[in-house]
């Protein structure tokens, strides 16, 4: 009996871990969706799915369809790719943009900075914004692929907005251009 004991206990250990395993996999397996077009890629929410792109030079969005307002998702983000026809670095174009953009527009500032994304420089601008009625608060990150120039809009209403930053990052990390 003292034999078959270490036996047993050392089995049931092993049905354990392997349980555990098998949960964990299937989990990780379903914790997003892929955004695969147009030479991108990026991983978004299993809850969200693929917008309608309606901005300018937009290419690709996706978004929260349980804040849609007006046809339109609140939470959501959205590609938008410039042929960088004027061969600006990324840092001019980033400026330019910028230069007039919160003159009385009705935007406003909340921070600035730039980061490191796929071992390429980004710069990132958070403003706020009332779009049709509804305030919002922005995350817009830029970064240059070759003559290309994308920036990443993730948007959600500001009170809601924090919240999102998991899921923006979660776009905005796993984005590649080719």
């Amino acid at each position: 009996m003292r034999k078959i004991l270490p036996l047993i206990l050392i089995v049931t250990i092993f049905m354990v871990v392997l349980v555990s395993g098998c949960i964990t996999n299937e989990e990780k397996e379903n914790n997003s969706n892929n955004y695969t077009q147009g030479g991108m890629f990026f991983q978004y929410p299993p809850s969200w799915g693929v917008a309608e792109v309606n901005s300018t030079d937009g290419v690709a969005a996706v978004g929260d369809p349980e804040t849609v307002i007006n046809g339109k998702p609140t939470t959501s983000v959205v590609i938008q790719k410039y042929n960088n026809t004027n061969n600006y670095n990324l840092q001019t174009a980033y400026s330019q943009n910028y230069a007039s953009y919160f003159n009385n527009t009705g935007r406003v500032k909340v921070s600035e900075g730039n980061f490191t994304l796929n071992n390429a420089k980004a710069y990132e601008m958070v403003y706020t914004s009332s779009d049709s009625g509804v305030k919002k608060k922005y995350r817009a990150v830029w970064l240059q692929k070759g003559q290309n120039i994308y920036v990443i809009l993730a948007s959600a209403k500001v009170e809601d907005y924090d919240a999102q930053q998991s899921n923006f990052d979660m776009v905005i990390n796993s984005f590649q251009a080719s």
